[in-house]
């Protein structure tokens, strides 16, 4: 890597016209205080948020071109992000399918992944469920995972976060291995032990978004005493560049430094002179001729860039994957068939027998609205607090390249399918028999059909609703803004014929999913010529045995039952099509080409306080 980069975040600047060179075979370590933009220069060399930062970066002389680069760099981001109903060698083969494809044979890709995870010193754990690790062995798991096809850029942030020393010091001496094996490892990293730092073959230090020191860190106090500071013979020198970058030892020493490395166009080595002074002169020489601003070629096999799996090979792998975690995790799926028939028993209930009972007829055109209701909030709750933790590991595997977005997301639809649908028929027959609807094939698919879309529907609302938001935000947003879709998914309810509803009701009515909801289960129960119910004995009169007269007193004379499964599955279609269009645009290195998309990313952002990260 060759860049010069200035990065200007709104009124702020990040980098300041700095200057850098990272080599093939290195491992390369970004230091700094806080705020030095440390994180904002390894996401703009690895291509992660870059749309704000203006200047070169050049790969083998060569301007960098992003289509490429992505599918030759991984970036391992600062999160443990980890698949956690999967063991290692599981979640290694995953790994190895989508990024391979058909290029190897099974057992050559089992052999491949024992490599990886021998020199990763994960073998031990291969059969041990992801969240079952120790913060060390998610460290490296996150890292194998990313050297399946053998990429020859790898950047790294803060690789060692929540590690002890000794955990910290075998990831960095991990990473040397990696590096010194062919590959270009860059990473930034937090308050290095003395060990550790001495690991890294080149170091690259940062101070109010300049670079201060570019070259060996063995090097370290000698330039510090260039600059005319003198490190104290017990002090680790990288807290003591440290401690000078962030200015405790006064603003003139970073001016210096600064300047002494051309802001980072040269890679500072020591005098001749000053090496003849410590009687090794040639070892100087020739560090000082390595350190001049040749190229280093970064190799590239063609074949390795096309090797991705196919469209329905990702798909296929990606709905296998979901579907073993969503059965392995067993204390959430059991919860789930809990809830379920514990509802059946309580709605059932509580509307017991009132299915044909005219003395109870608008009890039971209540039991209606339950329905509408218990298939609103149980699909959509828990996409509102599984999807945005599902985020992080999006943002990883779709940024280096694992599949493409869209397989990915019909497979996320079709996955929670099965269990979806045989629970709610579970609850449904529950209900109906129960409650003592009428018994009849066409009735009960009509009822079973509109209840099911609405649970669908629901799902593709609280996952565009989720596409946004964080966990916190997403489970108190998604059910306020359900409220207005109930309300007039019952307005008009009552009003019978001579009451007339404003044009403008009835156009937010008409965009009020649950409404058309209802009206299904209604026409379903209801409608179509449906038989008198009976009155009891011991009810002198029953003013609703008629189902048509119900229909009218309720205004729901002119419903019918196809525009409503209708306008379901246009709901349906249109809440995925958005939602997967604003989880691209949040995925998307570059501002969208949909305005609209863009200016309700930056609504929700606004109003909410969210990030996109």
């Amino acid at each position: 890597f060759v860049f010069f980069l200035t990065i200007i975040s709104g009124n702020k600047v990040i980098l300041r016209g700095i200057n850098g060179k990272f080599r093939s075979s290195h491992l390369t370590a970004i230091l700094g205080p806080s705020g030095a933009g440390k994180s904002t220069l390894l996401n703009v060399l690895a291509g992660y948020k870059c749309s704000e930062a203006t200047g070169t970066i050049n790969i083998n002389s060569r301007p960098r071109d992003m289509r490429i680069f992505r599918k030759m760099s991984r970036y391992i981001m600062q999160e443990d992000i980890y698949q956690p109903m999967l063991t290692v060698r599981e979640a290694m083969l995953v790994s190895a399918d989508l990024k391979l494809g058909k290029q190897l044979t099974r057992v050559e890709k089992l052999e491949v992944i024992d490599e990886i995870l021998d020199l990763l010193r994960l073998t031990k754990a291969g059969d041990t469920m992801g969240h079952k690790l120790s913060g060390g062995e998610r460290k490296r798991l996150s890292i194998a995972l990313e050297l399946v096809n053998n990429p020859p850029v790898v950047f790294l942030d803060e690789p060692t976060t929540g590690l002890d020393d000794l955990s910290s010091s075998q990831c960095v001496s991990l990473l040397r291995r990696i590096a010194h094996g062919g590959r270009t490892v860059i990473c930034s990293i937090h308050t290095p032990s003395a060990k550790m730092f001495a690991m890294f073959d080149h170091v690259y230090i940062l101070a109010n978004g300049q670079c201060v020191y570019q070259g060996l860190g063995s090097n370290i106090v000698n330039y510090m005493h260039s600059v005319g500071l003198i490190c104290p013979v017990t002090y680790n020198p990288a807290d003591f560049i440290v401690e000078v970058s962030s200015g405790e030892y006064g603003g003139e020493y970073l001016d210096k430094m600064v300047s002494s490395v051309g802001n980072g166009r040269y890679i500072w080595t020591p005098s001749i002179e000053e090496a003849k002074r410590n009687g090794n002169p040639e070892s100087h020489e020739l560090e000082a001729s390595n350190a001049q601003m040749e190229n280093f070629d970064v190799e590239i096999n063609p074949k390795d860039l096309k090797a991705r799996a196919s469209s329905w090979h990702q798909f296929c792998i990606l709905f296998r994957r979901m579907t073993i975690q969503m059965w392995r995790d067993k204390s959430y799926l059991m919860l789930r068939v809990y809830l379920h028939i514990f509802l059946g028993f309580v709605i059932g209930g509580l509307f017991w027998n009132m299915g044909n009972d005219a003395s109870k007829t608008l009890y039971n055109f209540g039991f209606c609205f339950t329905i509408i209701i218990a298939f609103m909030y149980i699909p959509m709750m828990p996409i509102l607090l599984e999807f945005p933790l599902q985020v992080q590991l999006l943002k990883r595997e779709y940024f280096n390249r694992w599949y493409r977005l869209n397989v990915y997301y019909l497979a996320l639809l079709l996955a929670k399918l099965p269990i979806q649908i045989t629970l709610a028929i579970v609850y449904i027959t529950m209900v109906y028999l129960f409650t003592d609807q009428p018994i009849s094939v066409s009735r009960m698919l009509m009822f079973y059909t509109i209840s099911i879309l609405v649970s669908l529907t629901s799902e593709s609302w609280g996952l565009l609703v989720a596409s946004r938001l964080r966990v916190v935000n997403a489970m108190f947003v998604g059910p306020v803004i359900t409220v207005p879709t109930m309300l007039l998914a019952v307005y008009g309810i009552g009003f019978g014929k001579g009451v007339v509803i404003p044009g403008y009701v009835k156009a937010l009515m008409s965009l009020s999913y649950l409404r058309y909801g209802l009206e299904g289960i209604v026409a379903a129960i209801y409608g179509y010529s449906r038989d008198d119910m009976i009155c009891p004995e011991e009810e002198v009169f029953c003013a609703y045995r008629k189902a048509k007269f119900l229909l009218v007193t309720m205004g729901f004379e002119e419903i019918s039952y196809p525009l409503s499964v209708g306008a379901l599955c246009i709901f349906y279609l249109v809440f995925n099509v958005m939602a997967f269009l604003l989880i691209r645009q949040r995925l998307s290195l570059r501002r969208t080409n949909f305005p609209a998309v863009q200016y309700i990313g930056q609504f929700v952002k606004q109003h909410f306080n969210l990030s996109s990260s």
